[in-house]
């Protein structure tokens, strides 16, 4: 007999048919409402950050992070080819083209090494993916990302309370991006969030 188990069991903690009857009760059921205020200040609070924005998805949040780094027709973004499309698809809806540098076996994250050697004259955007919680070597990326002047975003969809040098994955670059999805580590079923830090 062959026993499965789950690939991901959503946690509940028995009060969230309370909170939707009072979000209804409320008549505020879309965004910016009570509980959208107190789970972004929260997560700035926890995570030091400058400013968290709640998203609808975590691909949302990466939407939003390449738009406002301000990406123009032909700019370029480097980022792991070992990562979820929705990565790539965000840089792309940007306009920008993108450079996949291979990972670092060891850490299943994007390698430092090989970023610096993919950096042209047309490179914007330095884009790491902390795999499975794992954290990409930030200190490095973050020193290349000021020597080239390039804005750095943290795909940091599996890495909500994980962090690097006791400082949260998603606050360190220009632009962090939590998912919220069933599958991740904290889960609302869907939902992300942008943490903005510059």
């Amino acid at each position: 007999m062959h026993k499965f188990v789950d690939f991901n069991v959503p946690p509940f903690v028995g009060r969230e048919i309370d909170y939707i009857q009072e979000a209804v009760k409320s008549k505020k059921i879309s965004g910016d409402g009570t509980f959208t205020k107190k789970c972004s200040n929260w997560l700035e609070n926890r995570f030091n950050a400058q400013k968290v924005l709640l998203t609808t998805s975590g691909s949302s949040a990466l939407d939003m992070a390449f738009l406002l780094s301000g990406i123009k027709s032909g700019d370029e973004v480097i980022m792991p080819s070992y990562t979820f499309s929705s990565t790539a698809n965000s840089a792309i809806l940007a306009g920008a083209n993108i450079v996949f540098v291979d990972i670092d076996p060891k850490t299943m994250n994007i390698d430092p090494d090989k970023v610096k050697k993919a950096i042209t004259n047309r490179t914007k955007v330095i884009c790491c993916v902390h795999y499975a919680g794992v954290a990409c070597d930030m200190a490095k990326i973050m020193d290349i990302a000021k020597k080239n002047n390039l804005i750095v975003i943290e795909d940091a969809a599996q890495a909500v309370m994980a962090s690097y040098k006791n400082k949260a994955l998603g606050t360190i670059g220009d632009f962090g991006c939590y998912s919220f999805h069933e599958t991740k580590n904290y889960s609302m079923g869907e939902g992300g969030a942008l943490l903005i830090n510059n």
